[in-house]
Parts: structure tokens; sequence; C-alpha cells
């Protein structure tokens, strides 16, 4: 996947592209609906170039700092779900004060006329951009025959009565119904980020852990959890906590994971986490011995869970 950053980096490559834009949060079945239309108008010239263009950080996350929206998926896991759905190429637009306050037709103007000079542009019917969200998709079809590109408008897609969104997804997540969650999602819902030292207490309680930040990042609720781990392109059976660890009073909250017959070092490795079924609220206990013994239980609890899968053949690693 080629990743473009602002308009000096843009290579001939990329121009005469057919562009979607949006933050794309989560790259749900909503938002592949899009990708598959973009592949249909690429086809259309030939097979050009299909190109993304995203914003990092969320506008949200800049716009409401004091209220930082948790995000589905960060930046290289967006960027893995797209190239998985054929995008060709993703323009990745810095969000800060001076795109805050372009007008839609500046917006236009030097991203989608002077950068990438595109042929077509896809984008949701309920598309805004431009300073206050003062254009949409009208806007942009007046831009589009002024400058000479198509401009296409993707319905909303719906599970039963319910639009599928990031924001929906959020909601599902957050009440632990990660089912529906995953519905929208077209997926399990995952957690993923790079492994970070820890204290090594899950190695002194006989459970080594591989511990990835949640800071910002959209979780379920706290406790622990039956997930598998992708390492080394497969996925392994594991045990998680998420949580704040109140039996030696910790004050953050951090993902846990204990991979279960494996022992290969994973700090500073990528690692998608994902959540199966929740066993337990997170909780504190009186001592270290009574955490172990509960840490066996929940492990034999989750070797159980993928006996079950595996006899079904799930193919579960």
């Amino acid at each position: 996947m080629y990743i473009i950053r602002g308009n000096t980096n843009i290579t001939p490559r990329f121009t005469r592209a057919v562009v979607t834009i949006g933050n794309f949060d989560g790259v749900h079945r909503g938002h592949q609906t899009i990708f598959s239309h973009l592949q249909s108008l690429s086809r259309r010239h030939g097979d050009c170039p299909k190109v993304v263009i995203t914003f990092e950080p969320h506008p949200r996350q800049f716009l409401a700092q004091e209220r930082a929206m948790a995000r589905i998926t960060r930046l290289r896991a967006k960027v893995r779900r797209l190239e998985q759905v054929g995008v060709d190429g993703v323009f990745v637009l810095r969000f800060n004060r001076e795109l805050a306050q372009l007008s839609a037709v500046d917006f236009v103007q030097r991203h989608l006329v002077a950068g990438l000079r595109v042929r077509e542009v896809l984008v949701g019917e309920n598309f805004r951009f431009g300073c206050g969200g003062e254009g949409n998709l009208e806007t942009l079809r007046q831009l589009g025959e002024y400058h000479g590109f198509g401009v296409h408008g993707q319905p909303l897609m719906r599970v039963a009565d319910t639009v599928i969104s990031s924001s929906m997804i959020r909601e599902a997540v957050v009440r632990g119904d990660l089912e529906q969650a995953g519905v929208m999602l077209g997926r399990s819902f995952e957690m993923e980020g790079r492994v970070v030292p820890g204290v090594r207490r899950g190695r002194i309680l006989g459970f080594p852990t591989a511990n990835i930040p949640v800071k910002n990042m959209l979780h379920p609720p706290m406790g622990v959890w039956i997930v598998q781990g992708w390492v080394d392109g497969h996925w392994c059976r594991g045990v998680a906590n998420l949580g704040n660890n109140p039996t030696f009073g910790q004050g953050w909250v951090s993902l846990e994971t204990h991979l279960l017959n494996f022992d290969a070092d994973l700090y500073r490795r990528w690692l998608r986490v994902r959540f199966l079924k929740f066993i337990r609220p997170e909780r504190k206990f009186p001592g270290v011995d009574a955490l172990k013994e509960r840490i066996a239980q929940d492990v034999s609890e989750a070797e159980s869970f993928f006996f079950a899968m595996n006899s079904k053949d799930q193919g579960v690693e």
C-alpha cells in the first residue's frame, strides 16, 4: 500500500485517479460498499488508480481534545484494511487548524484539482467538508461540474432499520455487544498495537502477557476475555485482561494478553487481539495466590472454549 502525505508527495502514478474521501474509522461494511463502487468507477477508466483521502488525527480528536473520541482503528490498521479491499493509495491529510479552516471551495481546488487532478469522486450521501462542514454532496457536485470531474453519492447501508456507522459500532462495543458490532464491521472486533514493556508481573504469576497501550482506543467492558492473537501469520489462542489491575493498584487501563502454549518474545512487535467471549469482570483479589488461582481457571475456560471451536472445525490454531 502506498501512503501519500501531503500534496508535495503526490506522484504521477496517483493523479487522474478515482477518489473517495472520509475518516473510514473501522472500515466497516458501509465503507466497504463505497470501495466496491470505487472499483467499478476505476474499471470505467481502464483500471485507473483508486485513492482514499483520509485524515490524521481524526477531526473529532483535533476539534474536541478534552473529550477525545475512541478510535476503532488506528491508521496502521485502517491502511491494512484499505489494502485488503483493493485501494491503491491512501492520501493522508494532517488535520490541523489550517485544514479545519479551509473552505469547501479551497479544499477542492487545493487537494482534488491541483493536487490529485481527480477523474471522479465518490462520497457517502451524508458527506460534509470544508470549514464548519459548510459543504455537502450537492456542493461537491457543483464544484465537480465547474472543474470537470464527476461526483457520485453512495447511499448509507443499513442492517434492519439501523444505519451502519462508526458511531453505532462504538456504542455497541462500549456496551459489550460485540456480536452486533461484528455484524456492522463485517468481522470480529479487534484491538491492536505495538507490544510495550510492562512490569513483568504476568511472568512472575506464571502467565506471561504481551501488553499493548489502549489510550484513545475503543474497547469493550473491562474484564477477562477469551481472545485470539495474530502472530507470525496465524491466530493463536489466548486469554486477555482488559483493565487497571485493581489487585496491584494500577492507575491506568491496559490490555494484557496471555497466548496459550506460546513462549516467544513479543516486545516491540505489532499484535492484533481479536475478542471472542467475555469470561468475567475485573475484580480485586485478596492476594497473589488467589489471583493466580483465578487466572488458572480463566485459562482452563479458554482452553475448553477453543476445544469446542476446534471440534466444530472452525480452523482455530
